[in-house]
């Protein structure tokens, strides 16, 4: 119902009436054809669009790549005889100008890794795929438990190095370099490197966060009658004190400062041996010189200064992708998330005008959970800021993992969600919980039986039903449309690099 307007009458005496008008945008109010128009900036941040859509305004998309092709029309357009017309063209596009967040969960072999790994090639690897006259820069989490000295496997997105046009890096912990090595020999155009982070790039909340002192041990267990251990209120006041000499000076973290008033503390043999056990997780991630460098401070304060070997450069390089590989029997998931919330922190500070960036969580099941104390808690709130922050930073977040409940709060924030196909009905009820289905009424949330859930259920491999409010998907001669509550069932396009998912079969 159209809601009455105050006529204006030109005779009123109000000198403010022709600015205020200016400010304000009520063409469309009139009109009721026009209601659900698409504003050029809506056109250019859409997420998704078909091809529709990109004939209709090709200079409002810079930079795009293929994702997959509506799987209905795909149909279609595959059974047309060449003496039929072909209606509908299948194919859907990624829009990689435009900052965005993407969520895929499926169960494991329905494409959830391979889906992730197209996004990448459209954002990192100029090829016939897409259009993609200035690379972004990637960065890639990856954990897997199942490693050991005979063992392992290398994160599927390591296989973008087969084209020349990406460089691709891997991060992994030192006590584990010799068999990551092993395992990611057979790449070609690849490198694999300790990570060791820099003092420079440390902080008094990422010290903490090495030291794993999440928020809620410092809060305590005031129900117990406890709290933070002493040693912990020790070692955050020397934080803080170092903190305000920073202030003062201008200059950064010094490790050895920090390691000398440690040692100035009147510490027992019970305080500083769970205090040590910490540092010696902190130290086994950073730059051996910079960790030794206190015993010969006074006799070489010029050679180290000058020489000092330093940690992992964060510069922002359009077409790399550095996979942070945290695999290792002495990382457990804990250390490697809070050691993911720094890498994730370090690689979006760097400054960027020209380069766009993407980070992206492949099996981010096997490290992230939903204890909001934990690291993994403070690695979802690292993760959601960026998000929320995506359109001024120029970042794209994408989260690949089986089970879409490993954090409802990341669900929420993602304007497209893909999702492959899964049996749990406990999955379906946690994903309809945060999704907009446009099926309420159809799907009782304790009985998942009917509609959206057969249709996943009936998902082949590579297939998956996207879900994407602000996707433009639907173009006529007089408008377009937004996708809405509504799903679109896909399919994701083959890659153009080497395909590393493939299932190994007996034989």
């Amino acid at each position: 119902m159209k809601q009455a307007i105050t006529k204006i009458n030109p005779q009123d005496d109000d000198p403010d009436l022709t600015t205020h008008l200016s400010l304000l945008s009520l063409q469309q109010d009139d009109d009721d054809d026009n209601q659900d128009a698409i504003s050029s900036s809506q056109l250019t941040t859409s997420p998704v669009f078909t091809q529709e859509v990109r004939s209709s305004n090709k200079a409002a998309f810079s930079q795009y790549g293929l994702l997959g092709g509506h799987a209905v029309a795909a149909a279609i357009t595959t059974t047309t005889t060449a003496s039929q017309p072909q209606h509908q063209d299948p194919r859907l596009f990624y829009n990689v100008s435009a900052p965005s967040s993407v969520f895929i969960c499926g169960s494991q072999g329905s494409g959830k890794s391979h889906t992730l790994s197209c996004l990448l090639e459209n954002c990192l690897v100029p090829c016939d795929a897409n259009v993609l006259p200035k690379p972004l820069t990637g960065l890639v989490l990856h954990y897997d438990a199942f490693v050991s000295d005979v063992g392992g496997s290398p994160c599927e997105a390591a296989h973008l190095s087969s084209s020349r046009a990406v460089q691709v890096r891997v991060l992994c912990p030192p006590t584990n370099l010799v068999r990551i090595r092993n395992i990611y020999s057979a790449l070609p155009n690849l490198t694999v490197e300790p990570l060791q982070l820099d003092e420079r790039d440390l902080n008094t909340k990422r010290m903490l966060d090495l030291m794993a002192v999440s928020s809620s041990t410092q809060a305590g267990s005031a129900a117990a009658g406890g709290g933070m251990p002493l040693y912990l209120h020790v070692v955050t006041r020397i934080l803080r004190d170092l903190r305000l000499e920073q202030q003062l000076t201008g200059g950064g973290f010094d490790y050895a400062k920090f390691k000398s008033a440690i040692a100035n503390e009147a510490m027992t043999p019970g305080q500083m041996a769970p205090l040590q056990q910490r540092l010696d997780t902190l130290q086994s991630f950073m730059v051996k010189e910079q960790v030794t460098k206190q015993k010969t401070k006074k006799k070489t304060t010029t050679t180290t200064t000058t020489t000092m070997k330093r940690g992992i450069s964060w510069s922002p390089t359009p077409g790399q992708l550095t996979i942070i590989d945290l695999s290792c029997p002495c990382v457990t998931a804990d250390a490697a998330c809070a050691l993911f919330t720094i890498c994730v922190s370090l690689f979006l500070e760097q400054p960027s005008e020209t380069t766009g960036r993407v980070v992206a969580l492949d099996e981010a099941h096997r490290y992230m959970n939903q204890c909001e104390g934990s690291a993994s808690g403070s690695l979802t709130e690292t993760l959601l800021a960026a998000i929320r922050l995506q359109r001024h930073i120029g970042t794209r977040v994408i989260i690949s993992t089986q089970e879409p409940s490993i954090s409802p709060k990341l669900l929420d924030l993602c304007p497209v969600i893909v999702v492959h196909r899964f049996s749990s009905p406990d999955w379906f009820r946690a994903l309809k919980r945060h999704v907009a289905t446009g099926d309420d009424d159809d799907d009782d949330d304790h009985t998942p039986t009917t509609g959206l859930f057969r249709s996943i259920l009936a998902l082949r491999q590579g297939e998956a039903l996207l879900f994407a409010p602000e996707a433009i998907v639907v173009a006529t001669s007089s408008k377009l449309t937004m996708l809405g509550s509504r799903a679109i069932k896909i399919r994701v396009r083959k890659r153009l690099t080497a395909d590393g998912g493939r299932t190994v079969m007996a034989q």
